[in-house]
């Protein structure tokens, strides 16, 4: 599609850029607000117009309804009525905003370069934010995290700037970092105009920097791998190569000139511990204990803390992994439901273009390794985000290098 943008284009952009406000706002964050007010507008279309969102996307409407229908009818499993509750409308308006992304990339004009503005446009915001966090130690004020932290190993200790922006503390925002990288990869594959080039090689400096400076050794990771397919999809276009491996040797300067102590130990950590983590080993062992205990059918939305805490005496109650998080609080039910949202994503992308697959590529890594860093995935609006930007990016209707079929137009 390359037509002029209306108003869903902007749309779009506009749903995506919002979740650079992060946790401001608390339960009426901005994109929340935005989701909660276009949900009338979708359900009167898509019931005047079923065609394209409730057909095609049938699995995932029915899906959907049914896993929201499901957290509700094991509702009085509620170790905390108001906390449960509040999880459960989260719920609701997440699944609404995952349903208005497909409903409005039906009706754009260029979803996927909108999609891809609004990440682009997020990482704009947010990264002079980290910046300044580093530089000045200097924290928003819902920030988590109090300044002058330092790391750990062994004897050794070194300080530790962080940036959380928005996002309360700094592993949500490496999250949402990694949730922008395939938006910033296909910026720079396909840029539109000559500075758009510019603008990415920018944003992905600073993007890597950041990363490695927040020290999320699964941020790390996620990124690394991530970058290994994108030189590899940049390499196979032709493009210029001069200007990326200028990229990367800066990056590569100023990894190893002004972090090279926290660097240092990062690394360390990654030979001596790997992804290892105790508390995330015990939150697997006895959140999959749970599951059993329950059933199988879930210990309940919104009861991972309490449940795990009190009954399985969990030291630190964060799943900090998104299949984990799904499978114990929902049951074997939902999160083969789940899974099977994935496998059709897999298949979208299979049967698209090159362009398709190489942002399959990226997006299933993301799930894969940003799915380990963080915790309350399913409370929090990118997550979402994300995965209904990656339904996009993979389908070839929504190619960005060619027109639609005229039965394929709404």
């Amino acid at each position: 599609m390359n037509r002029l943008n209306n108003r869903y284009d902007y749309l779009l952009i506009l749903l995506i850029a919002l979740l650079a406000f992060g946790n401001y706002g608390n339960g009426a964050q901005p994109a929340r607000l935005l989701i909660i007010a276009l949900a009338p507008f979708m359900i009167i279309g898509s019931i005047r117009r079923p065609s394209f969102t409730v057909n095609y996307y049938k699995y995932e409407c029915f899906f959907l309804i049914g896993w929201w229908l499901w957290a509700l009818a094991f509702l009085y499993k509620a170790q905390d009525l108001t906390e449960s509750l509040k999880h459960l409308i989260y719920l609701f308006i997440h699944i609404l905003g995952f349903l208005e992304v497909l409903w409005m990339a039906g009706k754009a004009a260029n979803p996927q370069r909108s999609l891809q503005k609004g990440w682009i446009l997020l990482l704009m915001i947010t990264l002079p934010i980290a910046i300044n966090e580093y530089v000045t130690d200097e924290h928003m004020s819902n920030s988590l995290q109090e300044s002058g932290a330092v790391m750990k190993f062994g004897n050794v200790s070194v300080a530790r700037p962080f940036a959380a922006v928005t996002f309360g503390n700094l592993n949500s925002f490496n999250t949402v970092l990694c949730w922008a990288l395939p938006s910033l990869f296909f910026f720079n594959l396909y840029p539109k105009r000559k500075y758009d080039s510019v603008l990415g090689y920018l944003l992905l400096f600073f993007v890597v920097v950041v990363v490695v400076a927040n020290a999320s050794r699964g941020a790390i990771l996620c990124m690394g791998v991530m970058l290994a397919t994108f030189i590899y999809s940049y390499y196979k276009t032709g493009r210029n190569r001069v200007a990326l491996t200028v990229v990367i040797v800066v990056i590569g300067f100023v990894l190893a000139y002004f972090l090279f102590d926290l660097f240092f130990m990062i690394l360390k950590r990654f030979s001596t511990q790997g992804m290892q983590d105790t508390g995330r080993v015990e939150n697997i062992v006895k959140g999959i204990q749970a599951l059993l205990d329950s059933g199988g059918v879930g210990i309940g939305i919104g009861n991972y803390d309490p449940v795990m805490t009190a009954r399985y005496n969990v030291r630190i109650a964060a799943p900090h992994n998104l299949l984990l998080e799904v499978v114990v609080l929902f049951g074997f039910p939902i999160f083969i439901g789940f899974l099977g949202m994935l496998f059709r994503l897999f298949h979208k992308g299979m049967s698209g273009s090159p362009a398709n697959k190489s942002m399959l590529l990226s997006c299933a890594i993301a799930i894969l390794f940003a799915g380990v860093v963080d915790s309350n995935y399913l409370m929090k609006v990118p997550t979402w985000m994300f995965v209904a930007t990656a339904y996009i990016y993979v389908d070839k209707r929504y190619s960005i290098h060619q027109e639609p079929k005229l039965s394929e137009k709404l």
